[in-house]
Parts: structure tokens; C-alpha cells; sequence
């Protein structure tokens, strides 16, 4: 290596909410570690957002290099999951991942894979460059896709109809109800692509997570103490994406920039969080009542197969048809309703698009519908100023100052990856001398 930068190769799966993160970890690597990252992005599509995310990803020490995407059409139908199509999909564009990184004047001394791209390690194996895992997500999830592999051996029967709780050594157990969307089907393609992929974690040499000590101290502490959870794992997080300025602040932020401090209820489920129309409905009833200010990003109900819902409004006042009637117009005045694609959603669009196939998601078997009086209390303990409430907002609060100290000189975060990047070098020097 000499004197020259540490030259990183990330691999990103296919679809925004994988190459966000993976770009948010390289700029840091760059920025604040004085790596040289290339991002190898698996295309999908030619959409605006993506196309504009690359051309502001791309820095003096951070190079784009973009992999043409492989045609799957003959390996899917439309039965095939989104997870499942992602997997086939860095599956086929290995060899022009492959051919991309050996054809690089600077080779890469490691190569980093998200979650989905596994498969690649081989190969990376075989170019010579220590091998590592980052997962954008946090360590209990990492910890149940681990465990997969034994639960798949030790359960008989789908998981979602277990009576007891689905056991991981050391960690939080996970609830039948609770389990991702690819284990609700064993006899599903979704599932064996899931369940692979757990196999292979233990074929990297390290696996980096979104997360920090003091946000999961038991599960970190199991990674640790137990002998299954191998390679080690570095906690690097919390990253999050840095809000761009594209020269005008959006009518959102203009609404929020006038309302009063720590007034304003964020409502979003994230990438996993699809709800019913019915819960949706319930929701919305919740929140009016409740009658604090809020924003809420909305995503498309389980139901529905395509996101024409926030669009082409079918009640009465022209609202989506899961939307109380005349909700908007109620709430005007103190909420604020942004519709929201999930990454998963975004790349089941973008494979829509390309495969001409559709993509139906699946209704989650979930408990009885949570009631709009139950919400309302719920969203009024948090906002007023009840000793429970302000139990919960000093609790964000260490939490959020938690992160920031994690990642800051002297912090764990920083610990971990300065550990990490010592561990580079280890294998680096190591094969050196082979």
C-alpha cells in the first residue's frame, strides 16, 4: 500500500434505499477517514432521483461507477418478491462488477457489500481484498437474519404460526407476528434468497452496522459473547443522511420553520412499516382528533398494487378513499401530509418499469387495528405536558445526544471504526506477507 490512500470499493443493491446509505458511509470514509471510495452502483432505472443523487454523490475522493443493469425478465414472473428481485439482480451483474473492478487503474485494497450483495465476497476473495458487510439497519435486525439459518433448522412449520416467541441467543426475542416480510413464507423464493444471505454473513470478514453501543447494549454485547455471531462486528452508526440544499426550502419546511419548538408530531413506519387501509383510516381519526400539529409521510396501504392512492383521490372530497372524508380539509391548518414511496417500494417500481411485470405486495398478518381513541391518547401523552410525556421526550432526547457523542472523536462509533480500519490494515499487511 505505501503512502497512498486506502482505496474502497463499496457495492450497492440495486434501488435508492440501498444506495443512499452506501453513499452516506462512503462520503464518511472519505470525508472524515481520508479514504479513496469508489461506490459501485447496480442501475435500475434512469429516474430523475437517482440520476440527481449520483451527481451530487461524486467528490474529489469519491468516484461513482455505475454497473449496466442485467436483464432478469427470464428469471422472474410476477409472483417474484422485491428482496428476491434485488438478490437475482446483484446475482447477474457480478460478472460486470467483477470486470469493473479489475479494469480500475487503482485497484481497491477492500471491498464493502450492503446487505444483498453477499454473493460478491467470492469474488473479492478472489481479487485479493479483505471482505466486509455494512447494514444500514440496526443490530436486532441484523442479529434475527443472522440467527435465520439455525431458527430455519430448529422450527417446524411457518414461523407466523409459532405460540412462542422465536428465540435468538442473547438478544431480544422476536415475536411470530413480528418477523420480516421474507419469513412469512417458508416455501417462498423471497425466503431462500433471505435465509442464504444469512448464511453468508459469516463469509466477511467484519460486518459494520448503523448503530451505536448505547443504543443496543444487549444485542451488541451477544455479538460478542456468542461464539455463532462470527465476524466481528464494528457499530459505526448513527448515520444519517445530510439534508441537501437545492437552493429553495420547500413549503414543508417553510410550514415548520413557523411552528413552535418541539410542537410538531413526526409520523412516519419506515421502510417496513406498510399499514392497512383500515389502520391508515384509524390513524388519520388519532391524529385529528388529537388536535397537535403533524407530519406525516403516508405510504400506499397493504391493499393496494400501485401508488395512484394519494394521487387519484377517490372520496368524496377528492382525498384518498382510506382518508376520513374532508380530513385534509380539517387538518390543513395543523397537519401536513407527504407522500412517501418506501425504498422497497421504489425498487419494486423501478423493476415494475423495466420487467413489465407487477409487483403485489403482500397484506402482513398483523394484531386487531389500533383505535383512533387509543392514538389520540397515545399522540396527546407524548405532545403535552404530562410527567409520562416529558419522561419520553427527555428520553429522545439522551438518545439523540447519545448519537451525536458516538460518532464524535473519543466515542464509541469512532472507536469502532478506528478499530475497523486497524483491522484493514492487519489483513492488508498480512497478505503482504504471503
Amino acid at each position: 500500500m505505501n503512502s497512498k490512500k486506502l482505496h474502497i470499493a463499496i457495492l450497492a443493491s440495486p434501488g435508492l434505499g440501498h444506495l443512499i446509505p452506501v453513499l452516506v458511509i462512503g462520503n464518511r470514509l472519505a470525508t472524515h477517514h481520508d479514504a479513496k471510495v469508489t461506490v459501485l452502483v447496480i442501475k435500475t432505472s434512469t429516474s430523475a432521483a437517482e440520476s440527481q443523487i449520483l451527481s451530487l454523490a461524486s467528490g474529489p475522493n469519491v468516484e461513482i461507477l455505475e454497473i449496466p443493469p442485467p436483464d432478469i425478465s427470464h428469471l422472474v414472473d410476477a409472483n417474484t418478491k422485491v428482496v428476491a428481485r434485488i438478490c437475482i439482480m446483484v446475482r447477474e451483474a457480478l460478472p460486470g462488477v467483477r470486470s469493473a473492478i479489475a479494469g480500475m487503474k487503482d485497484q481497491p485494497d477492500i471491498f464493502i457489500g450492503d446487505l444483498f450483495c453477499t454473493e460478491a465476497f467470492p469474488m473479492a476473495a478472489e481479487l485479493n481484498m479483505p471482505k466486509y458487510l455494512y447494514i444500514a439497519s440496526n443490530a436486532w435486525f441484523s442479529a434475527l437474519q443472522w440467527y435465520t439459518p439455525v431458527l430455519h433448522d430448529e422450527i417446524v412449520g411457518q414461523y407466523v404460526d409459532q405460540t412462542e416467541p422465536l428465540k435468538i441467543p442473547g438478544c431480544k426475542s422476536v415475536r411470530p407476528e413480528d418477523v420480516v416480510d421474507p419469513m412469512l413464507d417458508r416455501n417462498d423464493q423471497v425466503y431462500r434468497e433471505y435465509l442464504r444471505v444469512g448464511v453468508e454473513f459469516s463469509w466477511a470478514d467484519g460486518i459494520l452496522i448503523n448503530t451505536w453501543e448505547d443504543l443496543e447494549p444487549v444485542t451488541l454485547e451477544a455479538f460478542r459473547k456468542y461464539e455463532y455471531f462470527t465476524p466481528p462486528v464494528y457499530p459505526i452508526g448513527p448515520f444519517t443522511r445530510p439534508a441537501e440544499n437545492y437552493g429553495q426550502k420547500s413549503e414543508l419546511m417553510e410550514w415548520l420553520d413557523k411552528q413552535p419548538s418541539e410542537s410538531v408530531l413526526y409520523v412516519s413506519f419506515g421502510s417496513g412499516g406498510t399499514l392497512s387501509a383500515d389502520q391508515l383510516k384509524e390513524l388519520a381519526w388519532g391524529l385529528e382528533l388529537s388536535q397537535k400539529r403533524f407530519i406525516w409521510v403516508v405510504r400506499p396501504p397493504a391493499e393496494r398494487s400501485d401508488e395512484s392512492f394519494f394521487t387519484s383521490g377517490s372520496g368524496p372530497d377528492g382525498s384518498p378513499d382510506f382518508f376520513p372524508e374532508g380530513f385534509l380539509g380539517r387538518t390543513k391548518n395543523i397537519g401536513q401530509i407527504v407522500p412517501q414511496w418506501a425504498p422497497q417500494r421504489q425498487n419494486a417500481t423501478m423493476l415494475t418499469e423495466e420487467l413489465g411485470v407487477a409487483v403485489r405486495p403482500k397484506v402482513l398478518p398483523t394484531k386487531k387495528v389500533v383505535d383512533r381513541k387509543e392514538i389520540e391518547e397515545m399522540v396527546r401523552t407524548i405532545m403535552e405536558s404530562s410527567e409520562e410525556g416529558k419522561a419520553i421526550r427527555d428520553k429522545v432526547r439522551k438518545v439523540k445526544a447519545s448519537g451525536e457523542n458516538a460518532t464524535k472523536a473519543g466515542g464509541s462509533s469512532y472507536v469502532a471504526m478506528n478499530d475497523f480500519l486497524k483491522d484493514v490494515q492487519i489483513r492488508l499487511k498480512s497478505s503482504l506477507a504471503t
